[in-house]
């Protein structure tokens, strides 16, 4: 008996796009004329909650947002005052991610994060052991943000949905009365009581999309860069009144230059007042003023930036000046590491262009012994690239590039790591980005050591250069980028 020929199965071509949540729902609606944000059906969106956000909508509805969010911080402050570590630990549940949101940096199916029992205790202690906390000087969001260690963009998001997810379920079930969108009664867990001051579980209607429960925030609460940065307090209030008061003083800190004008060097501000949750709590107690111009300024932003309207169908080709704005909110140290590597490796592809080809984050070399951070074939036949090999017989079939996102000067141990992943069969050329140089000279001797030991070229990118290439490439100025890159090999050989 002869076997039947079966027609092959064709495959589904995956979507452009993930479906949102109007379109599960079969909801025909322009996305200006929707009051919450249009999420994706079943995946997170990088997105984060900002409670500033929210109070800039001035309507009733926000102004009872921030009462709950004032009691809550207010009662978690009397029971760290008095000592009940109890309901201390249960009002910092609200460090775990709020799955119905389907925010943050998860991929595919949303994923709580959460924090698991030792961070906890982490966090908890930080509240209970830091002087603002017991003083009772936190008051809000922002004060937590900025005087609490181990606060970051992601917690503060996660802080606010749970101390408002009673509310936000009330504005999700409104949006689907008036859109029609079927609910279900489902169990709702980690509910936070303003009655009660303890969490609680109850049933309530919400959408479900794949059995799973959704809650929709208003547009204007959403940002992809949060508003609130101990790194940007620090940098454009704190730093900059200490700079105004040491050139007032003219101490040891100040300059005199030439023509007889006082300065203060922000670097040296630096290393006196170096940034840290305490540190920024004595400032901001001495100098309250500061703090409440930082909050004014946290407001006056929000309103005037408004909602994010809706989501591109396509992936926006972000300008320079967008580019260059998130990469200063990202902080330097181990925290912000993940978000400045992914940030470089967007801007290098983007700025290089055809030059290089077959970008990989994280490749593994020597049977996997090593990794490097990114790399690039060498497509360049003309330009700088093809450049290295037929004027500087410079071998560099691969590019490489490490990303070192530090708060302080990179020594010979990261460049001997880059120089490292070199080889006579791979290549000799990397590119190491880093967030600043504060002596420039030793960072070109580094350099040149390399060279002149014969191991490899080796060019230092800053955020600043970083900067430089992404308005060229932004300018189609093809000659500047490769006039750039000359410049910065000729420090090497010159």
């Amino acid at each position: 008996m002869k076997n039947k020929s079966r027609t092959p199965k064709k495959k589904k071509t995956p979507p452009l796009r993930p479906k949102t949540f109007t379109e599960y729902f079969g909801i025909r609606v322009a996305q200006e004329d929707l009051e919450f944000v249009d999420i994706y059906a079943e995946k997170d969106i990088d997105l984060f909650l900002d409670p500033y956000g929210i109070s800039a909508m001035g309507t009733e509805w926000a102004r009872t947002c921030e009462t709950e969010i004032a009691q809550y911080f207010q009662y978690l402050i009397d029971c760290i005052k008095i000592g009940d570590s109890k309901s201390v630990r249960k009002l910092l549940d609200a460090f775990h991610e709020v799955d119905e949101v389907a925010l943050g940096y998860s991929s595919g199916e949303p994923r709580g994060r959460g924090v698991g029992p030792r961070q906890a205790r982490e966090i908890q202690a930080a509240f209970e052991q830091s002087r603002a906390g017991k003083s009772g000087d936190i008051r809000d969001i922002a004060d937590c943000a900025l005087m609490i260690p181990g606060v970051n963009r992601d917690k503060i998001s996660d802080i606010t949905a749970n101390i408002l997810k009673n509310q936000l379920i009330v504005f999700t079930q409104e949006q689907c009365r008036l859109l029609g969108i079927p609910m279900r009664r489902v169990p709702v867990n980690k509910v936070f009581d303003h009655e009660t001051f303890e969490f609680k579980s109850y049933f309530a209607d919400l959408p479900l999309i794949n059995n799973r429960p959704k809650i929709l925030l208003p547009i204007s609460s959403v940002r992809h860069v949060p508003e609130l940065s101990k790194e940007k307090y620090y940098r454009n209030y704190v730093l900059e009144f200490l700079k105004a008061e040491h050139e007032h003083a003219g101490d040891s800190l100040a300059s005199v230059l030439r023509n007889g004008r006082v300065v203060v060097r922000i670097k040296d501000l630096r290393q006196k007042y170096a940034i840290g949750a305490e540190f920024l709590y004595e400032f901001s107690k001495q100098h309250p003023n500061v703090l409440g111009q930082y909050k004014k300024a946290l407001r006056q932003s929000a309103a005037a930036r408004g909602g994010l309207g809706k989501l591109n169908a396509k992936r926006k080709l972000l300008t320079a000046e967008e580019r260059i704005a998130i990469l200063a909110e990202i902080e330097p140290g181990n925290e912000g590491a993940h978000d400045y590597h992914k940030l470089a490796y967007d801007s290098l592809i983007n700025i290089f262009g055809k030059r290089l080809s077959r970008p990989y984050r994280e490749r593994e070399i020597n049977e996997g012994r090593k990794r490097i951070d990114i790399v690039f074939d060498n497509a360049g036949r003309t330009g700088f690239f093809g450049d290295l090999d037929r004027l500087h017989h410079v071998h560099c079939p691969k590019i490489f590039a490490e990303c070192k996102n530090y708060g302080r000067e990179i020594g010979n141990p990261e460049f001997d790591q880059l120089v490292g992943r070199f080889s006579r069969r791979r290549g000799l050329f990397g590119i190491l980005l880093c967030r600043s140089v504060e002596n420039f000279d030793l960072m070109i001797r580094r350099c040149r050591d390399i060279v002149t030991d014969d191991k490899g070229f080796v060019i230092v990118l800053t955020d600043t250069d970083l900067g430089k290439f992404l308005h060229l490439r932004q300018g189609k100025n093809e000659q500047g980028i490769d006039d750039f890159l000359t410049a910065k090999f000729d420090e090497l050989i010159m």
